[in-house]
């Protein structure tokens, strides 16, 4: 009887072992992948995304298969624009080239952009990869608002991951630098 009770209590702690394990080896697994950050910036009034210089340093250059901006303001968040490359294509991006707002680039597969909403917060996902297959990095994001200016354009206002409308998901009144 005795030794029966030591046998179970010999197999709940190997499964007990057994299942910390795994926790421990899915979490180290997941913390290897990583969302790098996209860089937003303005041309002529129109967001243009791409990584930066430190994050080509650090991974190279990325090979991109697709682009996705969604509307974070408006509850559920929706999609607004975007591209699919098709048969195959990449996208090779440089911290010293962007990808236009509304641009489809060549071999790219998507929709007109419609016109952004002043006021409204937005993330961009640059969806790809370094060529380096054992990059852990397997995206970009960024966020970024649209305001009037002074001379009746657009404006692009990057939101940062150290601001705190990243977290609140809101526009910032003035630019980052505030």
């Amino acid at each position: 009887m005795i030794s029966l009770q030591i046998e179970k209590i010999k197999k709940i702690c190997l499964a007990t072992i057994l299942s910390a394990m795994m926790l421990l080896i899915s979490h180290d697994a997941l913390a290897r992948s990583r969302m790098a950050k996209a860089e937003v910036h303005s041309v002529k009034g129109v967001p243009c995304f791409t990584i930066s210089e430190k994050e080509e340093r650090r991974n190279g250059q990325p090979y991109l298969g697709a682009l996705i901006v969604s509307d974070l303001t408006d509850k559920p968040v929706s999609e607004v624009w975007g591209f699919l490359m098709t048969g195959g294509k990449k996208v090779l991006l440089t911290s010293k080239s962007c990808l236009l707002y509304g641009n489809l680039p060549s071999g790219a597969s998507g929709l007109p952009a419609p016109a952004l909403k002043t006021g409204h917060v937005y993330e961009v996902f640059l969806n790809g990869r370094p060529k380096d297959g054992s990059d852990p990095t397997y995206g970009y994001a960024g966020k970024f608002c649209v305001a009037d200016s002074m001379n009746g354009m657009q404006k692009i206002i990057p939101v940062t991951r150290e601001m705190q409308e990243w977290i609140d998901e809101t526009c910032p009144v003035s630019s980052p630098s505030k």
